[in-house]
């Protein structure tokens, strides 16, 4: 019983001066460092009793760093913040190639609305495919246009009935704000119509008390049209 006393003892101080250690390595490499070696705390007790507490301690210890947040950058677990940038460049460069074949859309043009749907779609549960047809379709990527009912921008919405459900009506102005509003307002247009993707691009061209079918089955086909040629256009 003494020895068993006396191990465990040796052991709390091995995994007190281990604590202290990692401790050392957070505050001098940050958290991205620290965070990294995690898989090594696991291995530093070796067996027993001693490593696989110590490993639970370090692991710990660490991950409450994370939920405190106390000073150190934040970055996620899986992708910290620099790969994320990374990867959503890489992602939008490859969309702005198919949306530019697709569509015939200069390539800056087609680069500088693929970061936007990207955003828009992914705020609002959308398909990226799905809204860059809608955009081609109202506007065919100009940024500035104006219909003779007073739909403006990208996406064409019109102020008088969406501005304000987007925030402020003179932001859509702006085609980045115009394109994320558009989102907006076809999300909610889904929602109504329990999902029905025909049912909200109907309501989203004509209104939702309108009928005009004959305009509305004009649109679809136009959506559908602008899809079958994104989709035939793999990387």
């Amino acid at each position: 019983m003494v020895r068993t006393t006396q191990l465990a003892n040796t052991e709390v101080v091995a995994i007190k001066d281990r604590l202290k250690i990692l401790v050392y390595s957070i505050r001098a490499s940050k958290l991205l460092q620290a965070t990294s070696a995690i898989p090594r705390a696991a291995l530093w007790g070796g067996s027993g009793l001693s490593g696989a507490v110590f490993g639970l301690l370090a692991i710990s210890y660490t991950l409450a760093n994370v939920v405190a947040h106390q000073g150190y950058d934040y970055v996620a677990f899986a992708t910290p913040a620099a790969e994320a940038r990374i990867l959503h460049q890489t992602e939008a460069a490859q969309f702005g190639y198919r949306v530019s074949e697709a569509f015939g859309v200069r390539n800056d043009v087609a680069l500088e609305f693929a970061d936007w749907i990207l955003e828009a779609a992914e705020r609002q549960r959308l398909a990226p495919e799905l809204l860059a047809s809608l955009v081609v379709t109202e506007s065919s990527f100009r940024k500035s246009v104006r219909s003779h009912v007073g739909a403006i921008g990208p996406t064409q919405i019109r102020p008088d009935y969406w501005g304000e459900f987007c925030g402020r009506a003179e932001d859509l102005h702006d085609p980045e704000q115009n394109v994320y509003c558009g989102a907006q307002v076809l999300s909610y247009l889904l929602e109504r119509c329990s999902g029905d993707t025909s049912c909200a691009l109907s309501a989203y061209n004509v209104g939702p008390y309108a009928r005009r079918a004959a305009a509305a089955d004009r649109y679809l086909k136009k959506i559908d049209g602008y899809l079958s040629s994104f989709e035939e256009r793999t990387l």
